[in-house]
């Protein structure tokens, strides 16, 4: 009976488990209902009456006839007579209906229904003049057909044939005598999914058809005219955007760029900036820097389809793309100026491949294009085709181009070859024709950088002056911005390859646009983010790098300083960056490490016992040989599993020496430890066998002084010799580390051969015994404070004597475990911790540390100017939608159609929309930039910033 009850509540408590589980799973509850999906499914197949009987209802409409006809496309799906069908589809004329011919229902076209279409008067009007045009057979293009239809043009007026099509929201083909339209529906659909999926207009064609026949009888092929219509649709809608016809000059008075989004956290003079702006000083004019990154793609090339006669671009240079006309011409008479300079630095792909990158059939290899570094954004005029690879001319006259109708008083520009780019700069500005570069040029006050990931590409020389994260002024801007961007238009690439090249730069115009307006849409949630990590950032790494001064001996801080501020200022070419000293030789190496070998012998060979020892040196020998055992435990694993008979019997000798002179200080330690005799016997009677000498429990006062009762003198004399014992095991873990730094370096650069690196391998593995070896004393001498500070009542001292673990034995260089890069690097504790002597500051450890205290300071400075240039850059957003706003309000009142000042009044709200996110979003972000650790206001200088984090 217990059996059969106890089976029962087992299934109970099963069929509860699988109910609990399928109901926490939409999936397996929906697969319980899928045949009654398929039952509704199929139900929809009939009407509801045939069902029961044979019979048709009647219309609901007119009660008069059977109702034989349903449009899927409605939200009705009742039968209706084809009189009635026809007159509630007056103003749905595009919809494809189905009549049920006693079996199934049968599409049909409202055509076959004898349905016209009258353009030039309200819904259901007909007209009456006898001079209008009937066209039968009209193709519309709409978003889930493409039918035919019987189409009647207006005669009462005289309203030209494509404004009547255009006022019925239709898309003419052609302006003579059009014979297909698209719906606006459709062409706004296309012109977004081709924004998010990067689907082709041909992909999206077919998909049209199959909607319209799914059976492989298409309907008339209009693939080419609907194109057509997308282009003309495309440039029709980036006019109105702009404001064109607002314009007294309309669409021929549009000037080169005027039709691009425009950044509004970059700055635009009689835009977003303060009418001073230019006279500034320059500890404050550096906030309105204009960040500039240079790049190419080599995706997005062009096969030699068509030319530009036969497929003229529509976007004369009004948008991203310049002006072809001019572009050719300057390059067809630069040519000869501009030569292949030899690389004076890493073989760098866009040197290497300038002349190689093309191929037979392709007329464009690719684009190159300018960008706003700082916010990832496309502009003006400022992308162009490359002919043969990414050569300078062609990234000269988009650089030139981009920067002549904004020269600021200061730029930066990142360019992934930036130092064979800008060697011979200035010469060919000068050699170009007129009108290209603008006559006010000149490289004063623009800096040129590296990106950060494509710096590492480069030689040390370049590391070290191009790199943005060792250059004041930048924030933490990375000039990788391109990259990111060429993400999002490669896959557009597919499609634009086989069209002609007006097509192809009209629609990356329209996919560049798109993507800018991404942006200034969710601009202020971009800077929300980035102001919220800057403030973070900021505070952790001023805090940082205060500490990691403070723990630096004498005047090293002040000296550090100087060096770096006349580098920054120009006063010295002498880069704080850059490593001087050589690694170090293994040779070398070797010999530190054999005379320290030859002082830890000496040092225990002296470990003598005398008959009369104070507590001090108890406690010193006892520290000693706590040491010599964990050097023994250490070598023994080390030689574990393939020791030869020479190292066991050397090993077998020092268990016998070190055991000896443990049983002589047990001798001593119990005279003044009585207490320990019971542990010690407690401790033989349960051991099994021998025990090494390494395992030998000393039982010093650290270790026995929550069992027992110890004079508290001698506990205190532990205290302070192990107090003193982490700073010096810390000093010789530094130090260590900063030998292995250097015999990796080493080995890279001066290993070759097997023979060599089995040597630098078998070194830098000794050195990391040592390492393993130090972190042990140290890990012992803080559990041995950890054990005392209570009894003892010592406090304050974990701040300083911090665990040490695995992640924070780390050299200067390397970063956490999260792989973070160089602005983000934190410093292990390690270093900053204080040191003992000047003895510890070696040439090379004062190098390596002035280097390391150079990037702290980097770091902690420019996320402190992070958080200027986010402050600065909402307010820039804000003036740039206010003067787009009053922009548009002025439009509104200027203009003399209601349909002009309609628009205009929505583009000013549209603007004013975004003011009002930006504000709610960005309350109380400025307080809390003025208010963390380390802030500074854009006023500052640059000493002021310094002086901001106790330099």
């Amino acid at each position: 009976m217990r059996k059969r009850t106890l089976a029962r509540v087992c299934r109970r408590n099963s069929y509860l488990a699988h109910t609990h589980h399928v109901q926490n799973n939409p999936m397996l509850v929906w697969m319980d209902e899928c045949d009654s999906f398929i039952q509704e499914f199929l139900w929809l197949e009939a009407p509801d009456c045939v069902l029961w009987d044979s019979m048709l209802p009647q219309c609901p409409d007119c009660e008069r006839e059977a109702g034989s006809y349903r449009c899927p496309q409605c939200f009705d799906m009742r039968l209706f007579c084809q009189t009635c069908t026809m007159n509630r589809h007056v103003d749905q004329p595009f919809h494809t209906v189905e009549v049920w011919n006693s079996q199934f229902f049968e599409r049909c076209s409202l055509r076959s229904l004898n349905l016209h279409i009258q353009l030039g008067h309200p819904i259901g009007e007909s007209c009456i003049n006898p001079h209008r045009t009937h066209k039968d057979g009209f193709t519309v293009i709409t978003s889930h057909s493409i039918i035919v239809v019987n189409l009647d043009f207006c005669g009462c007026s005289s309203v030209s044939q494509p404004t009547q099509l255009l006022r019925a929201r239709l898309f003419p083909a052609t302006t003579i005598e059009p014979q297909t339209a698209a719906t606006f529906e459709v062409l706004k659909l296309f012109q977004l999914l081709t924004f998010g999926s990067k689907v082709s207009g041909f992909e999206f064609y077919q998909c049209l058809s199959r909607l319209t026949d799914n059976l492989g009888d298409p309907p008339t092929d209009r693939y080419n005219v609907f194109m057509r219509i997308v282009r003309q649709w495309r440039h029709i809608r980036a006019m109105k955007r702009f404001g064109r016809e607002h314009d007294p000059s309309g669409v021929g008075g549009t000037r080169e760029g005027e039709c691009a989004v425009l950044c509004p956290a970059c700055p635009h003079p009689g835009k977003n900036l303060p009418t001073n702006y230019s006279s500034l000083p320059a500890s404050q004019a550096w906030i309105y820097s204009l960040f500039l990154a240079i790049d190419a793609n080599f995706r997005l090339k062009r096969l030699s389809a068509s030319n530009d006669i036969r497929d003229p671009g529509l976007n004369q240079g009004f948008a991203y793309f310049v002006e072809e006309k001019k572009y050719k011409e300057f390059l067809a008479v630069t040519t000869d100026l501009v030569t292949t300079e030899p690389s004076t630095c890493s073989n760098y792909d866009a040197v290497k491949l300038a002349n190689i990158r093309g191929g037979n059939g392709v007329s464009a290899s690719g684009v190159g294009t300018i960008e706003c570094a700082h916010h990832d954004m496309k502009r003006p005029v400022s992308v162009g085709d490359l002919q043969l690879g990414e050569k300078y001319a062609n990234m000269d006259y988009l650089y030139f181009s981009s920067i002549r109708n904004h020269s600021p008083a200061t730029c930066v520009v990142s360019y992934d070859i930036v130092c064979q780019w800008t060697r011979k700069l200035g010469a060919r500005a000068m050699a170009y024709p007129n009108g290209v570069v603008d006559p006010n040029f000149h490289q004063t006050g623009i800096t040129y950088l590296i990106p950060k990931f494509h710096i590492y590409a480069h030689c040390d020389e370049c590391q070290y002056k191009y790199s943005f994260n060792f250059t004041p002024h930048v924030g933490r801007t990375d000039g990788e911005s391109p990259e990111r961007s060429w993400a999002a238009m490669n896959p557009v690439s597919s499609s634009t390859k086989e069209m002609g090249p007006g097509s192809r730069r009209d629609t990356l115009d329209d996919h560049f646009g798109d993507y800018n307006w991404c942006k200034v849409i969710s601009m202020y949630l971009l800077l929300l983010r980035k102001a919220q990590e800057a403030i973070a950032m900021q505070a952790e790494h001023v805090t940082a790098f205060n500490e990691f001064s403070s723990s630096l001996l004498g005047d090293a801080t002040t000296a550090f300083s100087k060096q770096i501020w006349a580098y920054e200022s120009g006063q010295s070419t002498q880069n704080p960056y850059e490593l001087k000293l050589a690694a170090e030789s293994q040779a070398k190496v070797r010999l530190q490490l054999a005379e320290e070998d030859s002082t830890a012998i000496s040092q225990d060979d002296s470990l003598v016992i005398h008959k009369t020892v104070s507590q001090n040196v108890l406690i010193s020998q006892g520290l000693e040989l706590q040491d010599q055992q964990a050097r023994l435990a250490l070598d023994a694993k080390t030689l574990r599993g393939h020791i030869t008979e020479h190292q066991q019997s050397q090993l077998v000798e020092r268990r016998n020496r070190l055991q000896r002179r443990i049983a002589a200080w047990c001798r001593v330690q119990e005279l003044y430890m009585p207490a320990v005799l019971p542990l010690r016997a407690r401790a033989e009677n349960t051991r099994e066998g021998n025990v090494n000498a390494e395992h030998i429990k000393l039982f010093l006062p650290s270790e026995v002084i929550a069992s027992i009762r110890l004079d508290n003198q001698l506990a205190r004399l532990k205290w302070r010799l192990r107090y003193s014992q982490v700073f010096d095991h810390l000093a010789e873990l530094r130090r260590h580390l900063l030998i292995l730094s250097t015999m990796y370096q080493s080995k890279d650069n001066l290993s070759r051969g097997q023979k060599s690196n089995t040597r630098s391998v078998a070194l830098i593995k000794n050195i990391q015994g040592r390492v393993n070896y130090v972190c042990q004393k140290y890990r012992s001498c803080r559990s041995a404070l950890v054990a005392l500070s209570g009894p003892l009542e010592e406090t304050g001292w974990e701040s300083l004597v911090q665990p040490l673990l695995d992640a924070d034995v780390r050299s200067l260089k390397e970063g956490d475990d999260m792989g973070n890069s160089e602005g983000r690097r934190q410093l292990s504790w390690i270093w900053s911790s204080q040191r003992t002597s000047e003895a510890e500051l070696t040439e090379g450890m004062n190098e390596a540390l002035q280097i390391e205290w150079c990037k702290a300071r980097a770091r902690a400075q420019q996320w402190q100017e992070e958080c200027i240039l986010l402050r600065e850059e909402m307010t820039c957003v804000i003036k740039f939608h206010q003067w787009q706003a009053d922009t548009w309000e002025t439009r509104a009142i200027k203009a003399t159609s209601e349909g002009h000042k309609a628009y205009a009044w929505r583009q000013r709200q549209t603007r004013l929309t975004l003011i009002a996110r930006c504000r709610c979003s960005w309350k109380g972000i400025e307080e809390k930039i003025q208010g963390g650790e380390g802030a500074v206001s854009a006023g500052d200088s640059l000493v002021e910033c310094h002086t901001r984090v106790n330099i």
